[in-house]
């Protein structure tokens, strides 16, 4: 018998939002010289990821009551391709008083530029992380129109068939990293499709044999049976998706993990960190999100500043580790 590992106790949202509202730290003292604070015209939350993506979905949660908050016109820009390179790009180009923020993973700052000539980007010092957006569970999924019911038929298949295809938002993606991890951990071979448009028509009508992705993104397919669920990378299975198998269940606890989003301001931005943390804050526990984040089996996470950078710290060990299994290197 599984049981459901408990979490260490954290801060209740009274004294998150106390320590974010009333800290008076400038960020900018632990990532380089303070900027000047900068009056912003608008908020922009750019995406490095598609419409309908994860990222895009909270995005849109998101942006019309952060940017109430901050008493300005609001908007989702999606800037996918080159692993997040694009995005992140975009936000250290865009204008200070644009409000710009990215809107993404680790994978999308700290891995996305590991293919080209530049230098890795630290997303602790790059950039100034506003706050911790969510925490979220992963599927392995596949077409409805495919044969496959369970993960036993998945691997049946590639064994018969050959080498299988799976899609992800970008090489060295987050998505990427589990599906090719998972492989491993199956003794399957599969060719990985990275995407810049939505994978997911293809996934539905067969083209593409399975993904690894969050919750949020499977849950509308799943809901109307265009989608199926092989397994959950989960310690126990999810409420939602109770006839779903976890990785534990089936004696696959490497293959645990739980992501997670996060909201970056470029440098210019630093002195609006504190601030901007509070109003995300303040935004996360209203219950309206908070509804909408627990029908996608996801959960906000309202951190400070200090527990966002401890957190980015710990995902960071993660991703590499992946990294390492997958490539044979980090960073």
């Amino acid at each position: 018998m599984h049981t459901t590992r408990p979490r260490p106790p954290g801060p209740s949202r009274r004294q998150i939002l106390q320590s974010a509202l009333a800290s008076t730290l400038p960020l900018a003292t632990t990532i380089g010289p303070a900027h000047a604070a900068v009056a912003l015209k608008t908020l922009q939350i750019v995406v490095p990821a598609p419409p309908a993506s994860q990222p895009d979905l909270i995005a849109r949660w998101l942006v019309e009551p952060l940017a109430r908050r901050v008493g300005v016109p609001g908007q989702v820009l999606n800037r996918p391709g080159a692993a997040g390179a694009i995005a992140v790009d975009a936000v250290l180009a865009a204008a200070p008083d644009s409000g710009s923020l990215l809107l993404g993973g680790l994978d999308h700052v700290a891995y996305s530029h590991l293919n080209s000539q530049r230098r890795p980007l630290d997303p602790l010092q790059d950039f100034a992380p506003v706050g911790a957006v969510n925490r979220d569970s992963w599927l392995l999924a596949t077409g409805a129109d495919l044969p496959l019911r369970d993960v036993a038929a998945l691997v049946a298949m590639a064994q018969q068939q050959g080498p299988l295809n799976y899609a992800s938002t970008g090489e060295g993606s987050t998505a990427h990293l589990l599906a090719a991890r998972l492989c491993k951990r199956l003794g399957i071979e599969a060719q990985h499709v990275p995407y810049k448009d939505p994978w997911m028509p293809d996934l539905i009508g067969g083209r593409i044999h399975f993904v690894v992705a969050p919750v949020p993104v499977l849950v509308g397919p799943l809901r109307s049976g265009r989608v199926r669920a092989l397994a959950a990378l989960t310690d126990a299975r999810l409420p939602m998706l109770d006839a779903v198998p976890s990785a534990q269940e089936l004696g696959w606890p490497d293959q645990v993990f739980h992501g997670g989003l996060f909201l970056f301001a470029p440098p210019a931005l630093a002195d609006q960190a504190v601030q901007l943390n509070g109003w995300l804050a303040e935004t996360l526990v209203q219950a309206d999100i908070v509804q909408r984040y627990r029908d996608a089996s996801i959960e906000p996470t309202p951190l400070t500043l200090a527990q966002t950078r401890a957190a980015i710290q710990q995902r960071l060990q993660v991703v590499d580790a992946m990294r390492l299994a997958v490539f044979g290197r980090t960073r």
